[in-house]
């Protein structure tokens, strides 16, 4: 027969274990819940039989076609630079009718935690120009607060009219896709399709970059601020021990340089700053692309940069 002190330790064990393996379980959903992706759907305003306002100027696009086409970049960017913690969710990503029902729908299914709507403005007024972000209501704050810093980004980054946050009062009406999400939701009007000048920025490869960067730009903000979610860098994607790794080095300067600017996007792959501190050095901020231990790969690289903006990038050893 076992004595009362041996069965006595015995449970005292069995608690301990109990307690620990409670303690892991703790820690572990906790681990998995910090790396878990969070979602954003963006949605592309109109498409189909849908067509939005309509262009103005013969040979230009209608504002479902804007639209996605802006929808698609902002996405973009999204999964270059965050996708490591954001999954992008598209309510479409071709010329198709989606009723405002099936998008919020779609959204809340899923239980996305951003909803961004990508649209184009306008007006009986031709003079009328520039950006607006509009949220159901004031209180909403998670809206508010990133509508602010997408026209922050408008007007100081991307040098655009900024015609502020509107909310349900300013519109005199609701919007379905903000008034019956679940999650903090924004409808980015990104210019007047009415004014000859901003529809032909709107069309343009440039202003779709600066707008959809500007808004990615206030996105990443927020949810670094929010979430504590960094921008990864193809370099923190790629593990190379104890070997040579081969950079392209696209750009020197005396300051910093945002990562997400047009020249940057524009080389399909992540740019990295490394700041160096040399005080014999007028430019101590360096953008590299890319991580190779493959020489071979890197000068492939290095050519298709060439071809663009960089035409005087070069490798760079790190080891």
């Amino acid at each position: 027969m076992e004595s009362k002190d041996s069965v006595c330790s015995e449970s005292s064990q069995m608690r301990k274990l109990l307690i620990l393996i409670a303690l892991f379980g703790f820690f572990w959903i906790h681990a998995q819940d910090s790396t878990a992706k969070m979602i954003v759907v963006i949605d592309a305003g109109h498409g189909g039989n849908d067509p939005g306002n309509l262009h103005q100027t013969n040979g230009l696009m209608d504002e479902k076609d804007l639209n996605l086409a802006m929808a698609l970049k902002l996405g973009g960017y999204i999964e270059q630079f965050l996708g490591h913690r954001v999954e992008v969710v598209y309510t479409r990503t071709e010329d198709v009718y989606v009723s405002l029902e099936d998008r919020v729908k779609k959204a809340n299914e899923i239980k996305a935690d951003y909803f961004i709507s990508i649209h184009c403005n306008a007006s009986d007024n031709k003079e009328i120009h520039g950006a607006e972000t509009h949220i159901h209501l004031m209180e909403s704050t998670t809206s508010s607060k990133l509508a602010h810093m997408i026209q922050d980004q408008f007007k100081n980054r991307a040098a655009r009219v900024s015609r502020g946050v509107k909310l349900k009062n300013d519109r005199l009406y609701n919007l379905f896709v903000l008034k019956e999400t679940k999650m903090p939701a924004v409808l980015v009007e990104t210019g007047f399709m009415t004014n000859t000048q901003e529809e032909a920025y709107l069309n343009s490869e440039y202003g779709q970059d600066l707008l959809m960067s500007a808004v990615f730009r206030a996105f990443r903000d927020y949810v670094k601020e929010a979430h504590g979610v960094e921008m990864q860098t193809e370099s923190q994607q790629v593990a190379v021990q104890n070997e040579p790794v081969w950079k392209i080095q696209v750009m020197a300067s005396t300051g910093p340089v945002a990562l997400d600017n047009p020249d940057f996007l524009s080389v399909n792959a992540p740019v990295e700053e490394i700041v160096i501190q040399n005080p014999n050095s007028a430019f101590n901020y360096k953008y590299y692309v890319g991580a190779y231990a493959d020489k071979k790969e890197a000068k492939a690289k290095l050519k298709e940069v060439k071809e663009g903006v960089f035409k005087d990038a070069f490798l760079v050893k790190f080891e």
